[in-house]
């Protein structure tokens, strides 16, 4: 387990650590599924990201499968049950995968239901290095590279990029989480540019009021731009 700009030990833990924790276990026995205490280090103030290693295995080829028909965008949200079965006719080991990594999201995040996104990415959105708008946000490639990311304390600068392994389950830490913590810059790797497809999910957090009306006078202000 990589704790990048942290460690697994020490100070750092949010005045809503300890609160925050106690639901997540709530949360995690009516899911019947343990909290995920090795994520638990995201909520350090100096933790921006958690990366989380693992082997897709038998996933490879079923990724790799939808992969090859992207472009495309699939979204859900709901329980972790409802929101995996929400994106559609998947390859049932996808499925069930991508339904166990939104329980325990659920479950280190304390909230009752997700929000998914599962993409087939042949173009260069998002490669400029930036922070999402978000508490805390899970990324997984199943197909194609993986997300970069610059390292705590590294300027925002392409030649400090890292790229995440495909497969690996990474967390970021959003400008949503907490103003006194540090935030994970990162970006997609220009697909287009390489010639290489990707298949990425993503799992977030129910949508805050607030942030639900910032990102709606975004859209009105992309919409008069000329």
């Amino acid at each position: 387990m990589d704790y990048a700009g942290g460690t697994a030990h020490g100070d750092g833990i949010h005045k809503g650590g300890v609160l925050m924790a106690s639901l997540a276990k709530q949360v995690a026995v009516a899911a019947r599924f343990d909290p995920p205490d090795q994520w638990e280090a995201i909520r350090k103030e100096g933790c921006p990201l958690v990366i989380e290693p693992r082997d897709l295995a038998g996933l490879a080829g079923f990724a790799r499968g939808l992969a090859s028909k992207a472009p495309f965008e699939l979204g859900a949200e709901g329980t972790a049950i409802a929101a995996a079965a929400g994106l559609g006719a998947l390859p049932l080991p996808l499925r069930d995968d991508i339904r166990q990594l939104a329980t325990r999201f659920a479950a280190l995040m304390a909230v009752p239901t997700v929000r998914l996104r599962l993409e087939g990415i042949v173009g260069n959105a998002c490669r400029k290095i930036h922070s999402d708008n978000v508490d805390v946000r899970l990324i997984t490639t199943y197909a194609g590279p993986g997300t970069d990311y610059i390292p705590l304390g590294a300027e925002p600068d392409e030649a400090n990029l890292r790229r995440i392994p495909t497969g690996s389950l990474a967390l970021f830490k959003g400008r949503a989480f907490n103003r006194a913590h540090a935030v994970c810059l990162h970006r997609s790797p220009p697909a287009a540019d390489m010639a290489v497809t990707r298949l990425v999910l993503v799992i977030d957090t129910p949508l805050r009021a607030e942030l639900a009306e910032l990102f709606a006078r975004q859209a009105v202000t992309e919409a008069h731009k000329p």
